[in-house]
């Protein structure tokens, strides 16, 4: 293989610029036709760092970005046959960079080079006048590459020019005493250094940055200079040098700052490597909710560019039991911008409710041109997808927005294909699913991910006035299960006494379109003009607003009544064939719940068992509370 290598590096290096330029460009365009992992993330940082830029745009910068990591590569194969003329070239220094090399030669104090990941990096180490001079000598530390072979061959190739190398990995105190010896060390200082990093933004984004240049600065005493090598053309590059005049353990910091600088200067900087995955600190799975850091230099608050999108469940109910799972995901990762995907008709009161920074609607019933939109949202390039609807559609769904990371519940007898990790409860959890509630289930699930914040189960506010007139609210349907729904005549007799509860009372009557047939049924037999069919008239928000301005809302398992708890509205709830231990209204307002334990049908409770005067008695005891 090695022998392969060489002679690959010796037929390109008989080839004139112009030939590998094309090369390069062929090779780009090749490269950004075929979906890849590398492309994703090149595409991805590129549209994190630059929001306001057109989709085109960030195409245009990621396929010559993509050609420059090939003239890197093509160099690295290349300069081992390369004359000393060739070589000489490579490099070109101004004036003011010569006096700077010239005045560093003269200081005799050891001189630490941090130079960024661009293509032409290596042509300083090739270059004989980036050299100290005299007995001193050019060192470099690098990252050892996982394959042997060609890990000897870069190394052996390095060395050739003269440049004592150190390993990144084994050879940190030998580096250390080089530069004790007043030599040069160069060191590439912008790639992800994980957990044991120190922490900041890097543009806009939450980032490891190595501590080794503030480490070598301060135990060596050694002049820190920012070496910035500007592409001028192929295998020609521009050495620009600022010396670091900041305190030592600032080096890191201020580096990435004059980093920063020069990529929004050469718009983009597509030379950078673009499609190294330099902001995956936090993505370990088993932590990707939790953030962790160590040393920091971070904004408060920190700007949330990080893209978690979270698909909610399709039903009131469930999506209202995600909103205190949903807070503490914005909670313990304070970078994350979260998104919701979900029906559009839950995207104002998530917005209002603030659970969200963006709202993506799912294409149901909006034809070919609503799909074509969502299937675009892909180009926004989420970091994780965390789904929790638990079914193959939704999926399906978070597979298609091209997600790398989509999490997710895995219960028995489910087939989930499409996740990349799956939370499986233990086998405990399992043989107690009947007894635990949907929301302690999710939050178990969201551990396994990493998330560490305790729920908070206050009730929420849509910072309304309180209303003049004093209501009840009724919600006599329930959606997805019409086992759950109490008799018309049973909600009429309720009602009836309900009325007397104060003078000038209304009562409410709350429910989806499907449900008008029961209220209109309630309303007629009442004729009573204190009783209004508001179902169907609603949005979700403004549903949500009528039911915290109500002094009591009673109503069957549904997802009104969560959304009433969820508000602060004091309930009653009925529950029949559903058990409350898993689907009851979660959050921390008043309640009752009143459930049946009479006689079955086909094996289920029947919540027309409930008498009236058990849900008055209830109604009565929460109107004291």
């Amino acid at each position: 293989m090695a022998i392969l290598i060489k002679a690959t590096g010796f037929i390109l290096s008989l080839l004139p610029y112009e030939v590998l330029e094309i090369m390069t460009e062929c090779l780009a365009r090749i490269f950004m036709l075929i979906p890849s992992p590398r492309r994703r993330v090149l595409l991805s940082n590129l549209r994190h760092a630059f929001p306001d830029w057109s989709y085109n745009k960030v195409k245009a910068t990621a396929l010559e970005s993509a050609a420059r990591m090939f003239e890197m590569g093509f160099f690295s194969l290349c300069y081992p046959f390369m004359t000393k003329d060739q070589l000489r070239r490579t490099v070109l220094y101004s004036n003011e960079t010569e006096k700077k090399l010239a005045q560093l030669r003269k200081s005799g104090k050891p001189v630490l080079f941090l130079i960024p990941h661009v293509c032409l990096f290596e042509a300083l180490a090739t270059s004989p006048f980036f050299r100290p001079q005299g007995r001193r000598k050019m060192g470099a530390i690098y990252r050892p590459n996982r394959s042997p072979w060609l890990e000897n061959w870069i190394r052996e190739s390095r060395i050739a020019t003269g440049l004592k190398v150190f390993s990144r990995n084994t050879a940190l105190f030998e580096s250390k005493r080089f530069l004790r010896e007043k030599n040069w060390l160069a060191l590439l200082f912008d790639q992800n250094s994980g957990i044991q990093g120190c922490h900041s933004n890097f543009l806009k984004r939450f980032a490891s940055l190595s501590t080794l240049p503030s480490l070598f600065a301060q135990s060596t005493k050694a002049i820190t200079v920012y070496s910035f090598p500007k592409r001028i053309a192929f295998f020609k590059t521009s050495l620009e040098l600022t010396e670091l005049e900041c305190l030592k353990s600032e080096v890191p910091f201020k580096a990435h700052e004059l980093l920063e600088l020069n990529i929004f200067q050469y718009e983009g900087l597509p030379e950078w490597l673009w499609s190294h995955e330099r902001w995956k600190t936090q993505q370990n799975y088993r932590y990707h909710l939790r953030h962790r850091h160590k040393r920091s230099n971070l904004q408060d608050p920190m700007p949330r560019t990080t893209k978690f999108w979270i698909r909610i469940p399709n039903w009131l109910g469930d999506v209202v039991m995600t909103f205190p799972l949903i807070k503490a995901i914005r909670k313990g990762r304070p970078d994350a911008s979260i998104a919701l995907i979900g029906k559009s008709i839950f995207r104002e009161i998530s917005l209002k409710l603030n659970l969200c920074d963006d709202f993506i609607a799912l294409p149901y019933g909006g034809g070919r041109d609503a799909f074509t939109e969502f299937i675009k949202k892909r180009y926004d390039y989420p970091s994780l997808i965390i789904n929790f609807a638990n079914s193959l559609r939704s999926d399906l769904e978070c597979r298609v927005l091209g997600a790398p990371r989509r999490y997710g519940l895995l219960l028995p007898g489910k087939l989930r294909p499409f996740l990349t990790h799956a939370y499986q409860p233990s086998k405990s959890i399992v043989n107690a699913i009947n007894e635990t509630h949907q929301v302690n289930l999710w939050e178990g699930m969201l551990n396994y991910f990493g998330l560490a914040e305790e729920l908070d189960l206050q009730p929420y506010s849509l910072g309304l006035l309180p209303s003049e007139y004093l209501s009840i609210g009724i919600i006599p349907g329930s959606a997805n299960n019409p086992s759950k729904r109490w008799s018309t005549g049973k909600w009429c007799s309720l009602i009836r006494e309900l009325l007397n509860f104060g003078d000038g009372l209304k009562v409410n009557i709350f429910g989806t379109k499907d449900d008008c047939i029961i209220a209109d049924e309630i309303c007629s037999t009442l004729d009573d003009k204190n009783v209004h069919n508001l179902c169907g008239k609603t949005s979700i928000l403004e549903l949500g607003r009528n039911l915290s301005d109500c002094i009591m809302v009673v109503g069957n398992d549904s997802g009104g009544m969560h959304l009433a708890n969820a508000l602060g509205a004091p309930t009653v709830v009925l529950f029949g064939p559903t058990n409350p231990l898993v689907t009851s209204p979660f959050m921390n307002s008043t309640m009752k719940i009143i459930r049946s334990s009479g006689n079955k049908k086909n094996d289920v409770l029947d919540i027309d068992d409930l008498s009236v005067n058990q849900v008055l008695d209830a109604c009565v005891e929460l109107k004291r509370l």
